[in-house]
Order: C-alpha cells, then structure tokens, then sequence
C-alpha cells in the first residue's frame, strides 16, 4: 500500500509537470503579443493620423522619406491626392503623382520672396532622385501669380520660378532642363496678403529643340486663364496683364515671332475639344493684334484640345487648371 501511495504521488507530479510544460510551448502566447503589439501599432497611427489601410499587404506605395513630410500613394488615396486643391505635388508626364507634400509653399503678394515650410524641404531632394531615374524628362515649374499683383519684368510668376529653379540646380539637376511657366490665375490670397498654393513640378519630355534655342534668350511662354463662356473668351485682368507683357515683348525683341495655343479639359470629345481650342486662340490672336497694336503676320493661332493637360481632369480644379490659352516665342525665320 505504501508502494502504491510513492507512485501515485510521483505520477501526479510528472503530470503536473507535464500540464505545465504543454501550455508553456503552445504558440497562444506569443500570438497574443503579436496582436497586441498590432493593436498598438494600430492605435499609434491612428492617433498620428495615419491609416493603416497603409500598410494592407499589396497596396502598390511610393517609398517617401517620411510620413510627417509627404504623404503615402496608394491605389486607394491616388484620387484624392490628385485632387487635393492645396500642397506642393509633382506629377509624372503619364500624370501619375510622384510626391505630395500637404503644405506648399507660401508666395507674399506683390514680392517675389518665397517661404518654404519645413515640412517641405526635402522636394528638390525628391525631384533630383526622380530626375535621374528619368533622364530623358526634364521639369517644368508651374509657377502662378495674379493679374491683381504690380506688373513686373519679368513677372512676378517667373521671378518666384527662377528661385525654385536656383535651388534646383544647386541640388544637381541642370540648368537647361528646369523650364518656368508662369500662369496668371485669379488668386485669393489671405489676410496677410499669403497664398501658399501656387507651385506645382511636371515632369515632361525632354524637349531638345527648345534646349538648342536657350542660347537665343527667347523669353519663357506665359499661360492665360481668361473667362471662359459657351460662346467664346471674356477679357480679364488676366488677359489684361498678358498683353501688357506680350507687348513690352515685342518691343524688346523686334524679330520675335508668337504662337497663340489654346488648350481645353477633356469634357467631350477629343474633336470638338481642338475646334474649341483653336477658337480661344485665334479670339485671344485678334484680342492682342488689336489692344497690342502686334502686326498679324507675327502671330498664329494653334490648338492642342485636350491633348496637353497641366492637371488631372478628375476634379473641377485640374480641369479649369488645363482649360487655358499659352502664348509661346520664337525667333523669327
């Protein structure tokens, strides 16, 4: 009997033992670590304002330096991305967005002084490493400034462009490929006179002829927003201010010779957009040969339709932003 009573105790000692040894190697434990640290990490992002539909497995992300500077891309935020009505963005010739920081940089009105927030440094860093993947492209600077602003030479728009472009070529990118185009826009600045929505990077095919003309100092094209009607253009002061500029043009260079192009969104069909097109040019034609005094033989009217957009056509604003009239210079031949 005593026998039995020493290996009884012995057999529940070893399944005590045994019990203990089994749950302490099930994987139940660290799983549970594992979905708490998920839940953690989850939590964190959400309080930074991160989603975390981030980081679902195949979400096609470009790899940006930091989620505080710039914003993650996405299939399911490239929408809203193309459309954000303020920031500073660079978009790809296939229109694709290339970086998107949330602050842009502040223009004060009537200065060419430009203020870039911290957040956003690190852009010509982005436009570099994007350059020299894509040699064959070169960057164009959307720079806008309002017909309500003092008229300069060179205008404000392209002042405040050449000092991005100077930042730019200190960051590597040659001089040649950086090209300015400033706009004419009706902008709403604050009560501090700010306005911190006014550039925008496209990245467009390398244009080897306008590279051969630089040494001609031919002036930058401008870019129009009259008032557009079913019917035709309507003279604002951002025709006003374009030919005042046309003509101070003309005057300084004799044997230049201007190219009217008129360009629309895609609303439509491709077809009626390029009639449309060409009837904003040849009205803003006549509109400077007659206010301008610019003789006619001078001056031709083109129209791209929708064919060249400067935005994406999926929101209001990138279709007014592509619904404009660009005025180009040439030598004359």
């Amino acid at each position: 009997m005593k026998n039995f009573l020493i290996a009884f105790a012995v057999f529940l000692v070893w399944s005590f033992f045994g019990l203990w040894l089994y749950f302490w190697l099930q994987p139940g434990k660290e799983t549970a670590k594992a979905n708490l640290n998920t839940t953690s990490t989850q939590q964190q992002n959400a309080n930074n304002g991160i989603s975390n539909d981030l980081y679902e497995e195949g979400d096609s992300i470009l790899p940006i330096q930091s989620i505080k500077d710039s914003i993650f891309v996405t299939q399911e935020n490239l929408k809203e991305i193309s459309e954000a009505p303020s920031g500073l963005k660079a978009i790809s010739n296939e229109g694709d967005i290339i970086f998107l920081f949330p602050e842009g940089i502040t223009i004060t009105k009537n200065s060419a002084v430009l203020k870039i927030p911290q957040s956003a440094v690190d852009f010509k860093y982005k436009l570099n490493t994007y350059f020299l993947e894509h040699p064959n492209r070169e960057i164009h600077i959307s720079s806008q400034y309002s017909a309500s602003e003092d008229i300069q030479s060179p205008n404000l728009g392209i002042q405040r462009g050449q000092q991005l472009k100077e930042i730019l070529i200190k960051t590597g990118i040659p001089s040649e490929r950086i090209v300015i185009k400033p706009h004419i826009k009706s902008i709403e600045f604050d009560a501090n006179n700010s306005f911190s929505n006014s550039f925008t990077f496209f990245f467009k095919p390398l244009d080897t002829a306008r590279i051969k003309e630089l040494t001609s100092k031919i002036p930058e094209s401008r870019i129009a927003y009259p008032n557009f009607t079913t019917t035709g253009i309507l003279v604002n002061e951002n025709l006003r201010t374009l030919l005042a500029e046309v003509v101070a043009i003309v005057k300084q260079n004799p044997d230049i010779r201007i190219e009217v192009v008129g360009h629309t969104d895609n609303v439509g069909n491709a077809n009626d957009n390029y009639i449309l097109g060409l009837q904003y040019a040849r009205q803003v034609r006549w509109y400077l040969i007659n206010k301008g005094d610019i003789s006619p033989t001078k001056i031709k009217a083109v129209s791209k339709g929708e064919a060249e957009p400067l935005d994406t056509n999926r929101s209001d604003a990138g279709r007014d932003a592509n619904r404009r009239v660009e005025v180009k210079f040439y030598l004359d031949k």
